[in-house]
C-alpha cells in the first residue's frame, strides 16, 4: 500500500436543480492506494467537528458518492474516486471520515460542463456566469502549464 497526503476534497451531488459541488474544509487527511489491481483506494479526511450533521446525512443514504480529490499538492489535478462512506468517527475537536472507493479514468472532455452546472446551480447568470467560467476555465489552464514540462 502506498500513503499520500490528501490536500483537496470536493464532493458532486445530484439534486432537483442539478449537479452541485460541495468544496469541503479540510484540517488534515490521507489517502491510500490499497494496490490490489482493483484500483481500490481509502481516503481518511479529518473535518471540523461541524461538518458532522453533513456527513451523517451522507453516510444514512448509503449511496455511492463521486468525490475529487487532490493528492499531495493543491496545485494537483484532482483525481475522481466514487467511494462510499464506511465510518465516521467523532473526536475532542474534529471528525475523521473514512470513504472506500475506487478511482476512475481521468475524462477532461466533461470538465468544462461540469464547471458550467456547478455555476449554474448557485444561481450565477448573465454577464455574472460568464466571468465566473472564464475565472474557472483559466485557473485549470494555470495549473496544468504549470505541470506541463516546457521544452
Amino acid at each position: 500500500m502506498k500513503t499520500f497526503r490528501l490536500v483537496g476534497l470536493t464532493i458532486e451531488l445530484e439534486g432537483e436543480n442539478g449537479v452541485r459541488f460541495d468544496e469541503i474544509s479540510l484540517s488534515d487527511g490521507l489517502i491510500i492506494n490499497k494496490e490490489d489491481g482493483e484500483n481500490h483506494w481509502m481516503i481518511e479526511a479529518l473535518l471540523p467537528k461541524d461538518q458532522n450533521e453533513y456527513f451523517e446525512s451522507l453516510s444514512k443514504q448509503n449511496a455511492e458518492l463521486r468525490l475529487y480529490v487532490t493528492i499531495s499538492k493543491k496545485t494537483n489535478k484532482p483525481a475522481e474516486i466514487m467511494a462510499n462512506i464506511k465510518s465516521i468517527m467523532v473526536l475532542e475537536e474534529h471528525i475523521s471520515v473514512l470513504f472506500e472507493g475506487r478511482m476512475l479514468a481521468r475524462k477532461s472532455k466533461s470538465e468544462p460542463e461540469k464547471v458550467l452546472g456547478d455555476l449554474l446551480t448557485k444561481g450565477l447568470h448573465g454577464d455574472d456566469l460568464v466571468h465566473a467560467f472564464r475565472q474557472k476555465l483559466n485557473e485549470q489552464r494555470e495549473i496544468h502549464t504549470k505541470k506541463s514540462p516546457q521544452p
